[in-house]
C-alpha cells in the first residue's frame, strides 16, 4: 500500500530538474541540487505554493518571515548553484493540479521536454500522473523522490507521521482518479478531449 504511493525512476539526464513546493524548502531542494551537481540537468525549476494562513497579518505588521522559497535560495546559494540555472514559476498554486499545470507551461515556454520530478516520496506516484496528464504526454517525466525523505513504504503505519501520509495520499489519489475519470467520459459524451484540469485544493 505504502510502496504503491512513491514512483522512482532510473535516473538520466534530462532538461531540467523541477522541485516541487510544499516541504518546506529543504529537502527537495537538496535533492535537485545533489542531481545538479552529479550533472543530470543544467536547469532547475522552483514551483510556487500559496502563502501559508498568517503571513499577510505579519506583512501588515511590518514582520518578516522567509517563506518556502526563500528558504529554497538560502539552499541553493549556501551550495553555490548559479543564480543564471535556476528557472522560477511565478504563479502561486493551491493545488498540485494547478502547480503541474504552471510546471507543464514554463517547460514549454523554455522547450524542455525531459524533466526530473522532485517531491517526496510518498507524493511522486500522484505527481507524476497530474503533470503526464496536464502536459499531454509531451514531457518526459523522470520521477526522483528526495533521498532526504524518511517515509517507509514498508513499515508506515508503525510511523504516525507515516499513517497519516498514507491516508491523505489515497484520499488525494482516488480523487484525482475519479475526477480525470468524469472528466474523460464527459469529453467522450461531447465527440472530443476535455483537457480540463480536475480541482483538488490540496498539495
Amino acid at each position: 500500500m505504502g510502496r504503491y504511493l512513491i514512483t522512482e525512476d532510473r535516473l538520466q539526464k534530462a532538461g531540467a530538474i523541477a522541485v516541487l513546493a510544499g516541504d518546506g524548502g529543504v529537502a527537495r531542494t537538496l535533492e535537485a541540487v545533489r542531481l545538479y551537481q552529479d550533472g543530470y540537468a543544467p536547469r532547475i525549476v522552483l514551483t510556487h505554493q500559496r502563502l501559508p494562513q498568517g503571513y499577510e497579518a505579519l506583512a501588515r505588521l511590518s514582520i518578516t518571515v522567509p517563506e518556502e522559497r526563500d528558504i529554497q535560495w538560502m539552499v541553493l546559494k549556501a551550495m553555490r548553484i548559479p543564480a543564471t540555472v535556476v528557472l522560477q514559476v511565478s504563479e502561486r498554486a493551491d493545488s498540485t493540479e494547478r502547480e503541474m499545470v504552471y510546471l507543464a507551461r514554463l517547460l514549454k515556454e523554455h522547450r524542455i521536454g525531459t524533466v526530473i520530478l522532485v517531491t517526496n516520496r510518498s507524493h511522486s506516484t500522484r505527481a507524476s500522473k497530474i503533470l503526464a496528464r496536464v502536459s499531454g504526454g509531451r514531457i518526459a517525466i523522470i520521477s526522483r523522490p528526495t533521498r532526504y525523505d524518511t517515509f517507509d513504504p514498508e513499515g508506515w503505519w508503525h510511523s504516525r507521521a507515516d499513517a497519516k501520509e498514507v491516508l491523505a495520499e489515497y484520499e488525494k489519489l482516488l480523487n484525482y482518479l475519479v475526477q480525470s475519470a468524469s472528466a474523460s467520459l464527459t469529453g467522450w459524451r461531447k465527440g472530443g478531449s476535455d483537457s480540463a484540469v480536475p480541482a483538488e485544493g490540496t498539495f
